[in-house]
This record gives C-alpha cells, structure tokens and sequence, in this order.
C-alpha cells in the first residue's frame, strides 16, 4: 500500500548503489492456504493514476454510497423515458474508465504528456461508445445484460444466506439464463421489458448505495472470490440483508408505478426512447 510519508532515497550515483528502505508491515493473514501480507512503501504510490479515484471512493464509502443513491433513483424514475441517453452515458462512463484503467496497467499515465493523450483518447472512446450505446437495439441488449447480472447477484445472494451453499458455475448458469431470458422477452415486448428492467436495476443500485452506509451486504467481487475459492473467508451476511431485499423488491414496484402514473416519466411518442 502506499504510504506518502516515506520519502524516497536520492538516486545513486554512478556505480552506488540505491539505499535500501524496509516496509512497514500492516497486518498479515497466514493461516490458509492464500497467504497474504499487507505492507506500507513509497513504492506503491503513483504519481499519476486514474485509479487513485477508485482508491478515494473506497476509502470514502459515504461518497460512493450517496452516487449509488442518486444514479439508482434517476434511472429508476426516468430509465423508461430518458431509456437511450441513460444507456449511451453509461457505456461512455465504461470505455472511459475501461481505456484509462488499461492505460494505467501500461503505465502510459506516468507522464503529463501521456496522461493528457490518454485523456484524449479517452473522451474519444467514450464518445464513440455513447453513439453506440444510444442506438435502440444495443441499449436493449445492454439492459438486459446488466439487468441479468444484477438479478443473478440477488439470486446467487439468496442462495448463500439461506442454505449456505455457493457455486460459481451455479451462478454462471442463472446469470446467464436471466440474460438470454431478459433479451428474449426484450425481443417480442420492448417497452414492458424496458420499464421493469430499468425500474429493477435502478432499485438496485438505489439499494446497493445504503449498504455502503449501514453495512451487512457484501460486495459482487467478494461473492465471486468465495464461489472461488470455498476456503475464503466467510461473507458478512447480517439481518440487514432481508431489509436490503425487501428494499430492493419495494423499489422495483414503486420505479414501474412511478413511471406508468407519472406524466414526467412516462415516454412519449416524441422521447428517443422510441426512434
């Protein structure tokens, strides 16, 4: 991990050699079979990197917390009307973050000049991933996925509170049958599938957003690492989970309720949700 107050040796001249400086252990867990080790050096800090900003929403969880709250209400009110600027704009956030992300592992953000043509680049791809994502059928299929992935996280979820079993290739298959299902049914009735599918995955990510503030509900990326590896350790379930689900199943009614009744949210003929 990085530690900012270590200062970094002078470097050497020719033939020395660099001064040597120990870590500072932080914790370490050595008793199965993944042996970790958690340290603090100057080395692990960049001078430039995007993820920097993922590193400060997970150390400020209200801010993540509060972003989930607000994207979730605003795709679940207006994900039917508002359905293809939603969709181009998330899939311009991903090949944003995806191209900065790779450009980071290739370090080619180490220098200003880079970072500033990488963020080029970016916008670039994020454009032409917003143009893509705004076309109808591709926002379709891209609902359905997101929609599938999310219905299976609940799923899988379920699964484990209540009979303490997990598999990842269990997952895989309702994952991917709630996908296929979704993008069937979104084939033959486009705009019931799209109300219930943006109301579900608003509620969603409305509900993800309290469980960085009241905790009880663990990450997708730590279900994936038990069903994994079954010697991790276990996931922290709590009571809260059946408020996190009954949260989730209310929001979902209400979103379709909201978006059927209200005039505001309704799509009409003239909305790019039908062109």
């Amino acid at each position: 991990m990085c530690d900012e107050t270590m200062a970094e040796p002078a470097e050497p001249l020719e033939g020395q050699v660099k001064e040597f400086v120990p870590a500072v252990i932080v914790s370490s867990s050595l008793a199965n079979c993944e042996k970790q080790i958690v340290f603090n050096h100057y080395t692990g800090c960049s001078e430039y990197s995007m993820l920097g900003f993922v590193n400060f929403l997970n150390e400020n969880v209200w801010l993540s917390g509060t972003l989930l709250i607000i994207f979730g209400v605003c795709i679940g009110l207006f994900g039917q009307r508002w359905f293809l600027p939603i969709t181009g704009a998330f899939a311009a956030l991903c090949a944003f973050c995806a191209f900065m992300v790779l450009s980071s592992i290739f370090q080619w953000l180490n220098t200003t000049v880079g970072m500033i043509i990488c963020t080029l680049f970016a916008i670039g791809c994020a454009g032409a991933a917003y143009w893509f994502g705004s076309r109808q059928r591709v926002a379709s299929l891209l609902l359905c996925l997101g929609g599938g992935f999310m219905l299976g996280s609940i799923v899988e979820g379920l699964i484990i509170v209540l009979f303490s079993w997990e598999s990842m290739v269990f997952y895989l298959i309702v994952t991917t049958g709630l996908m296929v299902g979704a993008g069937l049914l979104g084939c033959y009735h486009p705009q019931f599938v799209n109300r219930w599918l943006t109301a579900t995955v608003g509620s969603y990510i409305f509900m993800r957003g309290w469980t960085y503030y009241l905790g009880g509900y663990p990450s997708e990326i730590e279900m994936y690492n038990m069903m994994a590896h079954p010697d991790s350790q276990p996931l922290d379930f709590t009571g809260l989970f059946w408020f996190y689900v009954a949260l989730w199943v209310g929001g979902v009614f209400a979103f379709v309720y909201i978006q059927k009744s209200w005039a505001y949210a309704k799509a009409h003929e003239g909305d790019n949700y039908h062109k």
